[in-house]
């Protein structure tokens, strides 16, 4: 394995300026899987019956997901985070190799807007997209944002 950085985990609470909150059939099952993917267990909040109600799941800051226990809606969620400098192939090897049944790891692909993408669905079909830049086109990808992309923004050197 190269030797990439591993996204630092922010465990202090603030308050979030976004989150997803994915339904999810096996809460335990689906926390394991995100583990995989590198988030934490942050917090557990217990329901009456003392079952876990809400697990409070962090990757890096502001990248946070909750699960509920629920009835999967698959495909109905997809949240896109920052890769954080993390190896998308090898997380991709590492997780087609112990991926649980029902879940489906896609790419990493790269997209017309100059990054690369992991797709990940997990057993329920929540989806996680994992985005890193292309370092080595961030020129080109300013000067293609410049030439193609129409919109009141600013691209800097």
């Amino acid at each position: 394995m190269s030797e990439q950085p591993v996204p630092v985990i922010d465990r202090t609470i603030y308050p979030m300026p976004m989150f997803a909150t994915f339904r999810v059939a096996d809460i335990a099952a689906a926390e394991a899987f995100y583990h995989a993917v590198g988030f934490v267990s942050l917090a557990t909040i217990p329901g009456p019956d003392g079952t876990p109600f809400v697990v409070h799941l962090r990757r890096m800051k502001y990248q946070d997901l909750l699960l509920v226990p629920g009835e999967p809606d698959r495909g109905s969620t997809t949240v896109s985070f920052a890769a954080g400098g993390q190896d998308l192939a090898e997380l991709a090897a590492a997780l087609r190799a112990a991926a649980p049944v029902g879940a489906r790891v896609e790419g990493p692909t790269d997209t017309l807007w100059f990054t690369s993408d992991l797709t990940l669905d997990d057993p329920d079909g929540n989806r996680v997209i994992l985005s890193a830049p292309r370092e080595a086109e961030m020129a080109a990808a300013r000067e293609w944002a410049r030439e193609n992309i129409e919109g009141d923004f600013i691209v800097e050197n």
